[in-house]
């Protein structure tokens, strides 16, 4: 039996309530082999219990699993079909003991799936001229501009723009970032951004003084945007019709053609919603720790509060869900590991999970959904089809 501290730890983790010092600790736990054996069994308890509950709540899951682990006892796998519930966690955590996949033969133990392959896409920039570079994350190079001057350099899968060029005009540069894959840039004026998986950022390879920062984005990217106090330039994000406006802030702004709100998430700083293309649009402003939402089509945005790390894990290459739609899970799958899931359930799609996924491969989350909710699944090349 672990340390009273340890048990509640484990049920904070299996929560998402956890802290980031709280995991540190539970990590450190976790590293000594005997008390990684003990943690797995508390994660198959965790489902199974899970699994058990119709519309579980927090508490009560918090209550019944800190009973289930004084008990100490040896518990057997539990199989429910998915439509048995209306809500339902899944708590993925794997230390490479073969759970859920046989990597020796790329296939699954029990249903004989062929192992996903992935299409392999560049992440590209475009220059001001039209042309276009391939970017290998691997690789560090200068990036010149068609006259041959220096504009940044790439180190890896970042990309740093000098502010040293004393350019008389803007000039633009696209970048884009396909499924599979994420990219870092750093903007002249100093500005980080993290672009996800099926993004794309067009921005100036210098800003001018006395105007404006701006940028578009189509897709998903967190800011850290460098605050100019001697000029007071504000930095604006362009989100389709939406617009964020900031002088210095840390915020993730999610614009995917796919998604039929444009949402943006204050971790830090504040910033101003609106829109140029639409004055009907009131301007809100957004306070640290809130998410403001519009669908393009209402006057108004919809704002709350939100847990920011639920919006900001993926920069960690985490995914978190809090009951979100499977319909909403398998597009962001999609983007994260490069791969199609056509599903023919349409009922599945309208099931809401929670779920955290953070080291496991598509095929392990794939398999794991399978043997907790009767999913049944065939994969053709880089696409998986469920029945």
């Amino acid at each position: 039996m672990p340390p009273k501290n340890i048990e509640n730890l484990i049920v904070k983790y299996l929560l998402n309530e956890a802290s980031a010092k709280e995991l540190d600790l539970l990590s450190e736990w976790i590293a000594h082999t005997q008390n990684e054996h003990v943690f797995e069994e508390y994660v198959q308890c965790h489902y199974q219990i899970s699994l058990s509950m119709n519309q579980p709540d927090a508490d009560k899951l918090k209550k019944v699993l800190l009973q289930k682990i004084k008990k100490d006892k040896k518990k057997q796998s539990m199989h429910f079909a998915y439509k048995m519930f209306k809500y339902a966690a899944v708590v993925l955590v794997l230390f490479g003991l073969g759970y859920f996949y046989n990597k020796e033969t790329g296939l699954d133990s029990d249903h004989g799936h062929a192992k996903l392959v992935p299409t392999e896409e560049a992440i590209t920039i475009e220059l001001d001229n039209g042309e276009v570079k391939v970017l290998v994350a691997e690789q560090r190079k200068v990036i010149r501009d068609k006259k041959g001057r220096v504009m940044g350099e790439q180190k890896g899968s970042m990309l740093v723009y000098s502010n040293q060029q004393n350019r008389k005009e803007l000039l633009y540069n696209t970048l884009k970032v396909p499924y599979g894959k994420r990219f870092d840039v750093v903007l002249s004026d100093g500005t980080h951004v993290y672009l996800n998986a099926g993004t794309t950022l067009r921005y100036p390879v210098q800003f001018m003084d006395g105007m404006n920062r701006e940028v578009y984005l189509t897709g998903e990217a967190y800011f850290d945007v460098t605050k100019k106090k001697e000029t007071g330039q504000s930095f604006i994000v362009h989100a389709d019709a939406m617009d964020v406006q900031v002088l210095g802030t840390k915020f993730n702004v999610r614009n995917y053609p796919e998604n039929t709100m444009v949402q943006t998430v204050l971790v830090e700083g504040s910033v101003e919603l609106m829109s140029e293309r639409d004055p009907s649009l009131a301007s809100t402003k957004l306070e640290p720790g809130y998410k403001g939402e519009w669908d393009g089509t209402t006057p108004d945005i919809s704002v709350e509060n939100v847990n920011t790390h639920l919006y900001t894990a993926w920069i960690q290459g985490k995914l978190i869900f809090k009951n979100t739609s499977f319909k909403e899970i398998r597009k962001a799958l999609e983007r994260k590991y490069n791969v199609r899931i056509k599903n023919k359930n349409e009922h599945l799609d309208r099931q809401f999970f929670d779920a955290t996924f953070d080291i496991e491969s598509i095929d392990q989350i794939l398999e794991s959904f399978s043997r907790s909710y009767a999913i049944e699944y065939k994969i053709i090349d880089n696409e998986v089809i469920i029945e």
